[in-house]
């Protein structure tokens, strides 16, 4: 895989993971942005060069931290939809088609995502 392609995807995954700090636990952009960096070991300036594509280079260990935590953070929405799930089903009332089918599409796609980022 190329550097560019590389840059890319992580490009992708860290927007993803800062969208969901901000989505999870509020404030800006920016806030959501330095939590997520503190968690990675990275500065927030990491962050936002690599939104901007004006990062030089993906270290590895950034790589391998983004990848880590992404997984982890995807394998426990997972936990917490499957959850949900079987609470909503134990209340005795079936969900409609519509809903249970949006919940399978959206674990489906959780699934997708950790596998392209599982190292």
């Amino acid at each position: 895989m190329s550097d560019a392609t590389m840059i890319d995807r992580a490009r992708g995954v860290a927007g993803v993971m800062e969208r969901r700090e901000l989505y999870l636990n509020g404030g800006t952009r920016a806030q959501a942005r330095e939590r997520l960096a503190r968690r990675l070991g990275v500065l927030p300036g990491t962050l936002y060069n690599l939104g901007r594509d004006r990062l030089k280079r993906l270290d590895a260990g950034f790589r391998e931290a983004l990848a880590r935590h992404a997984v982890r953070d995807l394998r426990s929405e997972i936990g917490r939809l499957t959850h949900e799930l079987e609470v909503a089903q134990s209340l005795g009332v079936s969900p409609s088609a519509s809903v249970l089918a949006q919940i399978k599409a959206d674990l489906a796609r959780v699934e997708a995502l950790v596998g392209e980022v599982e190292p």
